[in-house]
C-alpha cells in the first residue's frame, strides 16, 4: 500500500492492514520511544512483531517499509502533523498506527534504575574518552548521478565489481545475489582537510550482470544503482588504426589547451561507430574549432557551469556530441580559422565496465595526454608507469586528465591511484602513435 497523506492537528488516523486470511491484531510487544524533537524523519524497513514507536512535533515518514511477511508494527505519535510521503509501503499483514495527540508521551527519567541501594563508588568516574570515537552516522543521499556521484562499474584485469563515492560517512553496499552488506573502504580525504571522503570497494565478479545497492547505515534509504553491472571481458585494447586526412595549406601549431573526453565503450565493438558524449577543455580558447576524421566539423562553445563540488570552477568550453566512424580516430583542432592547426590521433580502451574509458591524446608534436574515466573526477590522482615508477600528477583543472609530454611511439602500462596513494586499478593501457600532417 503506497499512501501520501498529511495528517493535521486533533485528526486522529488508525490504519491496520490485514492480512488476507489471517488478520494481525494488537500491538504487542516492546516498545522503542525516539525522542521529542521539534521535527523527526522515519526512513527504514519495520521488521519483526516488537512494535516501533516514534513520536515528535512534527514526523515525516518517507523511503519506509512496514513489512507484513513478520507482522511488522510502527505507531507514529505527534502534536503537529504527520506527514506520509512517497514511497512509505506498509504490507498485508502489517500493523501501522498514527495518531495526533495533545502532548507527546514522556520518556522513562530513569529507564535503567540500580538495583542497588549502596553502589560501591566508580572508582573511575570520569574514564577516558574513546581514542577513536565513530559518532553516529547521519543518512546520506546516495543516489546515482546525485551530491555522492557514485560510480559504479567493472575492472577486468582482477574481474571485480569496483565502485567509489564521496560521503561523509562510510556508506554500505551490497551485490544484489552475491554479497551481503559490506561497509567501504576510505581512501581519505576528497581534499586535504574536508570532511567528505572518497570511499570505495572492489568485489570479486561471479561473471553475471548485478545490480548494486548502497545505503549509509541500516534503516537508512537504500539506493539501487540505475543500471545492472557486468565485468566484461573484451576492453577493446587493440588499435583500429588512424588516417591521415588532408590539411591542404593548413600548417602544424600546437594550442596550449588540454581536452577531457567524454565517452563509453561498454559493450561496443572495435569497428562499431562508437560517439564522443563531448570534450571538455581546460581554459577558454576563443575561435576555436574542430574536425573529426577531416570532416566532421564542429565548434566549441563557453561552458560556465559549475563541474565540481571540491575544485575550482573556471570557465571552460565543450563540444556537441561527436561521431567518429570507429573507436580510435583523427581530431584537429585551430583556433585562427584553420591556418594553423593541432592535430591528434585519439585511442580509446576501457577497463571493463560502465563509463571506464581511457582515452589518450598524441599531438603531431609527441605530447601526450591521457583521460582515465573511473576515480571521481573531483579527487587529485595519480597516473603511475608500471614500468618505470615515474608518476604523472592530474592538470588542475581536472582530477582525471594526466599531461605525460611527449613520448614515443608504443603501447605503456599504467596503474591510477588517488592522490593519498590508494591504488585503484592497476591495468591502465596507453597507446602513442604520433600522427601525420599531410
Amino acid at each position: 500500500m503506497r499512501v501520501l497523506r498529511i495528517l493535521t492537528a486533533f485528526l486522529f488516523l488508525s490504519l491496520t492492514t490485514i492480512a488476507q486470511k489471517s488478520p494481525v491484531g494488537g500491538t504487542n510487544g516492546t516498545s522503542d520511544a525516539l525522542g521529542t524533537a521539534a521535527e523527526l524523519q522515519i526512513s527504514e524497513i519495520i521488521d519483526g512483531p516488537d512494535c516501533v514507536q516514534r513520536s515528535s512535533n512534527s514526523v515525516i515518514v518517507i523511503n519506509t517499509l512496514v513489512k507484513g511477511t513478520t507482522a511488522g508494527c510502527l505507531e507514529v505519535q505527534a502534536t503537529d502533523n504527520i506527514d506520509l510521503e512517497d514511497f512509505f509501503d506498509s504490507e498485508n499483514g502489517s500493523s501501522f498506527d498514527a495518531r495526533i495527540v495533545a502532548q507527546l508521551p514522556q520518556p522513562d527519567p530513569n529507564p535503567n534504575p540500580n538495583p542497588d541501594p549502596n553502589p560501591n563508588p566508580d572508582p573511575n568516574p570520569t574514564p577516558d574518552p574513546d581514542p577513536t570515537p565513530t559518532g553516529e552516522k547521519v543518512c546520506e543521499n546516495l543516489a546515482n548521478h546525485g551530491p555522492a556521484n557514485p560510480h559504479l562499474y567493472g575492472h577486468t584485469s582482477s574481474n571485480s565489481f569496483v565502485g567509489n563515492l564521496i560521503a561523509i560517512y562510510a556508506p554500505e553496499y551490497r551485490i544484489e545475489g552475491l554479497t551481503d552488506w559490506k561497509v567501504m573502504s576510505s581512501a581519505g580525504a576528497v581534499k586535504p582537510g574536508s570532511a567528505e571522503k572518497l570511499f570505495y570497494f572492489q568485489e570479486p565478479s561471479d561473471g553475471g550482470s548485478r545490480n548494486i545497492i548502497l545505503r549509509t547505515k541500516a534503516g537508512c534509504q537504500e539506493f539501487r544503482d540505475v543500471r545492472n553491472q557486468q565485468v566484461l571481458a573484451e576492453t577493446l585494447e587493440e588499435e583500429t588504426g588512424f588516417s591521415t586526412p588532408s590539411m591542404g595549406n593548413t600548417q602544424p601549431a600546437a594550442i596550449d589547451v588540454n581536452f577531457m573526453v567524454n565517452s563509453e565503450l561498454e559493450h561496443r565493438g572495435f569497428y562499431d561507430a562508437i560517439p564522443v558524449y563531448n570534450l571538455f577543455t581546460d581554459r577558454v580558447v576563443n575561435n576555436l574549432s574542430l574536425r573529426v576524421d577531416g570532416s566532421q566539423y564542429s565548434q566549441f562553445q563557453l561552458y560556465t557551469y559549475d563541474l565540481f563540488s571540491f575544485r575550482s570552477n573556471p570557465d571552460k568550453m565543450d563540444t556537441p556530441a561527436l561521431f567518429p566512424a570507429r573507436k580510435d580516430f583523427v581530431l584537429d583542432v585551430s583556433n585562427d580559422g584553420w591556418k594553423t592547426a593541432a592535430r591528434y590521433n585519439v585511442y580509446r580502451n576501457y577497463q571493463g565496465g560502465h563509463w571506464s574509458t581511457v582515452t589518450t591524446m598524441t599531438r603531431h608534436d609527441k605530447r601526450v595526454s591521457v583521460t582515465v574515466q573511473g576515480i571521481n573526477w573531483d579527487m587529485d590522482q595519480r597516473l603511475v608507469n608500471v614500468n618505470s615508477g615515474q608518476v604523472y600528477y592530474n592538470i588542475p583543472e581536472f582530477g582525471n586528465v594526466f599531461d605525460l609530454g611527449p613520448l614515443n611511439d608504443g603501447t605503456y602500462h599504467f596503474r591510477i591511484e588517488t592522490y593519498t596513494g590508494v591504488v585503484i586499478n592497476d591495468r591502465v593501457i596507453v597507446k602513442v602513435k604520433q600522427p601525420l600532417f599531410n
